[in-house]
């Protein structure tokens, strides 16, 4: 029973109708009303919070019995990432069969979208929002829990909601740059679960990410300081979150401070949480007879003991079912003939003999987009070779290398910074490659005057693409802004 009534309170807080036109695309389906700590605690044990996905759920009741069933689809998944990013390249062959989205994507085309397309990468993270937002307003009032349960649950919810307002505006906002930040155009803050509210205006660059901040560092003294759960947010993930924010701000000295606070908290974990050794873990998850799957036993976002709080990505494995997305050449190049990475990659595809114009990402076919060991490793990697400390740049660099390849490759030596650093950006390519994490990384880089190793131009049925500064930023969805005539889009 006690299940029964949280599946119907979810219901509550996510239902989607894909007849709404609200700006947050949500409308709540029945009459519960969460009243308990349970209720609410239940609400974030969710595993569908764990996916970046536009979700729609309906419910349905017999009238005699009271009872209630529900389905849910998937509206989509937030796809631009990975289209988007400059790792990859096309596959002439399949391009056609590309969504007229997803070409859009891939062209860095100033429209994506038409008014009736569903838009996930907006959809996604204001929908979760609202589930957060939920929990924000009515858990210290709610009956059963302690004080301190209840504000570690309001502190795990503000921290996630400001990680999503954080991912969102990866997309939708311009990049941040310190100088023009109370200008730039944000997204709009979305702070009570109310899908009457109306009038959203977007923030500024500095009111946002200033939120975003603020937020976190508030709320991660509050939080559980063992990690108990890759669902659940600790201390470690937050801190991780706040040091992820303060890198892609290029505010990399206060990034480092996090990262180290991350970094001390994994010791206290209460389950593994660890880098794999893939000299020795890929023997039991790659098969040569089944190459062209990658690395098929694999384990799955909530068991990988390399993530720390997951926010998952079912995005690559499209590319991997349809042949449509491969590593650009010199990306694939980066890699060593040792290094075990290349069996996530296939020249084959996944049901055919047939090679492939290049090499695809064949297997795990999803990827956690938000706290891992091998990302923390390489930002607080990037930090601190940025601030001159070699040495603990190149340890926490030879730490994941090591455990990707034989040591005797993995081992390497740099005289100044500027090529520790480049090594470090060399690396996130590699071990990031076809996932979306490196359309963060092109946005953070693109005016770094030393460091920018953006790929700007791509080629497909006989057209030349080219990457406008303002395509890091994509275009409000026309079906929000039709309803939503006074939101300023991006140029």
């Amino acid at each position: 029973m006690a299940m029964k009534k949280l599946t119907i309170l979810l219901i509550a807080c996510l239902g989607l109708t894909s007849g709404c036109k609200k700006f947050l695309d949500v409308e709540p389906k029945g009459k519960a009303i969460p009243t308990d700590y349970a209720h609410f605690n239940g609400l974030l044990n969710n595993p569908y919070l764990g996916g970046l996905q536009h979700l729609k759920f309906t419910a349905t009741s017999n009238a005699e019995t009271g009872e209630i069933s529900y389905s849910f689809s998937i509206l989509g998944d937030v796809e631009a990432p990975f289209y988007m990013a400059d790792d990859v390249q096309a596959n002439p062959a399949t391009f056609n069969n590309f969504s007229r989205v997803q070409q859009n994507f891939y062209k860095w085309a100033d429209d994506v979208y038409l008014p009736e397309d569903n838009a996930p990468e907006w959809g996604a993270f204001y929908s979760q929002n609202y589930v957060y937002n939920l929990v924000i307003q009515g858990t210290m009032e709610s009956r059963g829990g302690t004080d301190r349960e209840k504000n570690m649950l309001v502190a795990e919810a503000r921290a996630v909601r400001a990680y999503l307002h954080f991912y969102a505006a990866q997309l939708f906002a311009a990049p941040y740059q310190e100088a023009t930040a109370a200008t730039d155009l944000g997204i709009p803050l979305v702070l009570e679960a109310n899908t009457e509210a109306k009038g959203f205006t977007r923030s500024s660059n500095q009111e946002l990410y200033s939120f975003i901040v603020n937020e976190l560092e508030e709320s991660i003294p509050l939080l559980n300081e063992q990690t108990i759960n890759r669902s659940r947010l600790s201390q470690l993930g937050g801190y991780y979150m706040l040091g992820q924010v303060y890198f892609q701000m290029q505010k990399y000295d206060l990034a480092l401070k996090a990262f180290q606070q991350a970094n001390g908290l994994v010791a206290k974990s209460q389950i593994a949480i660890h880098l794999y050794d893939y000299n020795v873990m890929v023997n039991q998850w790659y098969f040569p007879f089944m190459a062209n799957m990658g690395l098929v036993n694999f384990p799955d976002v909530y068991t990988n003991e390399e993530n720390i709080f997951v926010k998952q990505t079912a995005v690559p494995i499209t590319s991997a079912f349809a042949t449509k997305m491969l590593l650009r050449p010199e990306v694939y190049a980066l890699f060593k003939s040792n290094d075990e990475r290349k069996k996530i990659y296939s020249n084959k595809g996944l049901f055919s003999s047939a090679s492939l114009p290049g090499f695809q990402r064949a297997g795990p076919g999803t990827f956690n987009l938000a706290a891992s060991m091998s990302n923390l490793l390489l930002m607080k990697a990037e930090c601190e070779a940025r601030a001159g400390n070699l040495a603990a740049a190149q340890a926490d660099l030879l730490m994941l290398r090591k455990n990707r390849m034989p040591l005797s490759d993995a081992q390497q030596s740099f005289s100044t910074k500027e090529e520790l650093v480049k090594a470090i950006l060399d690396e996130r390519l590699r071990e990031f490659a076809a996932t979306g994490i490196r359309w963060l990384d092109m946005r953070r880089l693109a005016n770094d005057s030393q460091f920018n190793n953006l790929h700007t131009t791509r080629s497909i049925d006989g057209s030349t693409y080219t990457l406008k500064k303002e395509r890091l930023t994509l275009r409000i969805p026309a079906g929000i802004l039709a309803h939503n005539p006074s939101m300023q889009n991006n140029p």
